[in-house]
């Protein structure tokens, strides 16, 4: 059942697809003063016994936490891969990391809960699913607000790695990274709004300098001048070249005692066994420095870690990835007051700027001797590098990093309390891409589908490959999956193919590859044309966008040939995606302009009195015209073009909103001015119709109420609509073709499905990249 809370604070259920359940909060508007109250906050991630580096950090800042909070106010939902662990009672529930049916029931239980906030730690390999992205899986069920720390942040990433953080991204209602350049890659790189992330350094035991000859005491390493390299070990850690470095060091420096401390990666060891570690043993005896060098092959508490570190006269990271963006092992030596040698991976070219430690190239076994032998030979420099690490790494003491990120808490729930900033808690589902690829095939996409078969005896439609060029267009600009560009060249081909010399186009094409008889649309030159303007102005694909934006230059000057009113809007959509890269196209802002005058010209002709529309009836896809006109405002700001989309707009609302949900105008006779609305069928393109132009209306007018419609028009496609039942199958990515006085339709095709798809893109963009920039706006 799906439980709404309608205006007047009662609940509403809603059937839906058997054997999952899609759940709406809504919550009611809260007294305006700000609620304070002893958070509950649950932390998504791993846990300790767990040997595992996030299970240390978040057993850390769950124990400072409640070191504010008070005790039990924090509590885990931890991530098992295939061994069991003997965990604590805090812990309430474990994922089987490769088992999806885990994550849903951990939202569940979350969200049935009285937890207040989610704090997710985030690294890719501990999650199942191509880079971990059965995370979303869970974030899409959860109905709490989420505070998702991560712990990387890469620079290059894959297409797959960039859709899976965005799409955590986008389920997360604030980020948290540990450092600038995390900041500048989530900006510049996954184009995440600045407002959304929040920098907290990595926390570290709060402490007392105290001279290591007292902890090499305790260690029996008195007389050793101790260096020491400590975490888990894998490739990537480098420890060769600090022992390559050895040699000259220990020749003038005998007392030079070089500690390796900490057990070989799971993960390392699940694949390769000891492999690293025996390696490193080998060099040590080949380079004749067995003396100078400690394996110590435990995974360590804090108190014992603290001891290694304490005794520790310089910390070395000889690492090789360039692009790790957080290391615990250079926070926790900074924490310590430790002089530092480090190659310069990205934590590490921040955390020492200023003095706070020495960089070496990478691969550098004579620099990092030259290094090495600089500060033993200048203790008042390895001492100055010290304080200065010492004086950072206070401000990153737990105490201090536990209150950044319960102020971030706290902020978040208060706008979930009933402050103005946010009063509801919504959920998408995860972008689903695979029917639309079912659908297609060398050629481009069927027209329709037989339960969820592409049926060729309907043949290949120009309207489908031009809106499913949008949707894949918005999907590759979100997320770069180079898997859709495929997709977009058989699309564009078939529109190439399709248009005629008198400039319109065909819509239909047979399974033997040829044009049947067929009257020319205008409905298909505008999407043809919608398809276009997304292609020539979203795909960063040079050959794909210069063929479209010469197709599309191409079919301008049709424009004023245009009469009927969709076929203006469709055309009106393509030119206001071009417009949005190129601003400065005359012919686009020319044609612009003439299909936004015409429908404005059209509305004052025909409406009057409580009538306030274009034409006498209302058909199918009737919010694209009011979304024609808002584009008009968006690059004209002329106040005339977003009066009337918003009188035109708030009518098709009032006449379909009703009871919480939107009862849809019908085919099975339409809507005439005078006459009684049909209710079936239902039409799934009208849903995602108006889902974007709500969107666009709350961007432009700055009122939440038409936020608020978006979702609910969204939600019709899950449930939320005259029958109570879903449409589409987020297991297969299909939407059933309309709402019909039995349910849903059995068959599935490309249209409803490129609805969907339309509006999903567009609620995943505004959640992403646009909410922050409206919640400042009408806050300040």
């Amino acid at each position: 059942m799906i439980y709404l809370k309608n205006h007047q604070n009662c609940l509403r259920s809603y059937s839906i697809l058997p054997g999952r359940e899609w759940c709406f909060l809504f919550l009611p508007h809260a007294s305006p003063k700000e609620v304070k109250k002893r958070l509950r906050i649950a932390l998504v991630g791993s846990h300790l016994p767990r040997k595992c580096g996030i299970a240390t950090f978040a057993t850390s800042l769950s124990g400072a936490l409640e070191g504010i909070i008070g005790r039990d106010s924090t509590l885990f939902v931890a991530l098992n891969n295939n061994e069991r662990y003997d965990y604590p009672s805090k812990v309430i529930y474990q994922i089987k990391q490769d088992c999806l049916e885990d994550y849903q029931n951990a939202a569940d239980l979350i969200n049935s809960s009285a937890v207040d906030i989610v704090s997710l730690q985030h690294e890719f390999g501990l999650f199942g699913g191509p880079e971990g992205i059965h995370i979303v899986e869970f974030l899409s069920y959860l109905q709490k607000p989420v505070v998702t720390t991560f712990h990387t942040v890469l620079e290059k990433p894959s297409a797959s790695q960039k859709k899976a953080l965005i799409g955590v991204a986008a389920f997360s209602q604030a980020l948290v990274v540990m450092n600038e350049r995390a900041i500048a890659i989530l900006t510049d790189i996954y184009n995440i709004p600045h407002a959304k992330i929040h920098l907290i350094q990595h926390g570290v035991p709060d402490t007392f300098y105290i001279d290591p000859s007292y902890y090499k005491h305790q260690l029996q390493l008195a007389g050793h001048f101790v260096i020491l390299t400590f975490g888990f070990l894998n490739p990537n850690k480098g420890i060769e070249i600090m022992l390559k470095a050895m040699p000259p060091v220990v020749e003038k420096h005998p007392e030079v005692l070089y500690i390796v401390l900490g057990v070989t990666h799971p993960t390392v060891k699940k694949h390769h066994g000891e492999e690293y570690r025996e390696g490193l043993e080998n060099l040590v005896k080949i380079l004749n420095i067995t003396e100078n060098v400690l394996f110590v092959d435990e995974f360590v508490d804090d108190d014992t870690l603290g001891y290694y570190l304490g005794a520790a006269d310089l910390v070395v990271c000889p690492y090789h990835s360039e692009g790790q963006i957080t290391s615990g092992v250079l926070s926790n030596s900074l924490g310590k007051g430790k002089a530092i040698i480090s190659t310069p991976f990205l934590h590490a070219r921040e955390a020492l700027a200023g003095e706070k430690g020495r960089v070496v190239n990478f691969n550098d076994p004579v620099g990092m001797t030259e290094a090495v032998m600089q500060l033993i030979e200048n203790p008042e420099e390895r001492l100055s590098l010290a304080g200065q690490a010492y004086i950072a790494g206070q401000r990153m003491g737990w105490s201090r990093i536990s209150k950044q990120y319960l102020d971030v808490f706290e902020d978040l729930a208060s706008q979930v309390i009933g402050t103005t900033k946010q009063d509801r808690v919504h959920t998408l589902p995860v972008i689903n891409m695979n029917y639309l690829k079912t659908l297609t095939d060398d050629t481009s996409i069927v027209q329709h589908a037989l339960f969820g078969i592409p049926d060729y005896a309907h043949n290949y439609s120009a309207d489908d490959a031009g809106r499913a060029i949008v949707v894949c267009a918005h999907y590759f600009n979100m997320f770069r999956d180079e898997s859709v560009l495929s997709l977009i060249d058989r699309y564009l081909a078939f529109l190439s193919h399709a248009r005629q010399e008198s400039g319109w186009f065909y819509n239909y094409l047979n399974y033997q590859k040829g044009f049947p008889a067929q009257e020319l649309s205008q409905d298909t030159f505008g999407r043809c044309l919608w398809g276009l303007g997304a292609a020539a102005s979203l795909v960063q694909n040079r050959d794909q966008s210069m063929l479209a934006r010469e197709l599309l230059y191409a079919s301008l000057p049709q424009l004023d040939k245009l009469v009927y009113t969709r076929a203006q809007a469709y055309s009106a959509c393509g030119l206001g995606n071009y417009l949005f890269h190129y601003p400065e196209s005359k012919p686009a802002k020319d044609g612009l302009r003439l299909i936004v005058d015409s429908l404005l010209q059209r509305y004052r002709e025909n409406a009057s009195g409580s009538w306030r529309w274009f034409e006498n009836f209302l058909t199918y896809d009737n919010a694209r015209l009011p979304h024609a006109l808002l584009l008009g405002y968006r690059h004209f700001s002329e106040p005339a073009y977003l009066e009337t989309a918003l009188s035109a707009l708030d009518f098709l609302i009032d006449i379909q909103y009703q009871e919480g949900y939107f009862d849809l105008i019908g085919n099975h006779g339409w809507y005439v001015k005078g006459g009684e609305k049909a209710v079936f069928c239902q039409q799934p393109l009208d849903a995602g119709a108006l889902t974007e132009v709500c969107l666009l209306a709350s961007a432009l007018s700055g009122q939440q109420k038409y936020l608020d419609l978006a979702y609910a028009a969204f939600q019709w496609y899950l449930g939320r609509n005259r029958l109570g039942k879903a449409l589409y199958n987020p297991s297969t990515g299909s939407c059933s073709d309309g709402l019909a006085e039995n349910g849903p339709s059995k068959n599935k095709g490309a249209e409803s499905t490129i609805s969907f798809l339309l509006g999903l893109l567009a609620l995943y963009s505004w959640e992403l990249f646009e909410r922050f920039h409206y919640e400042k706006e009408i806050t300040s």
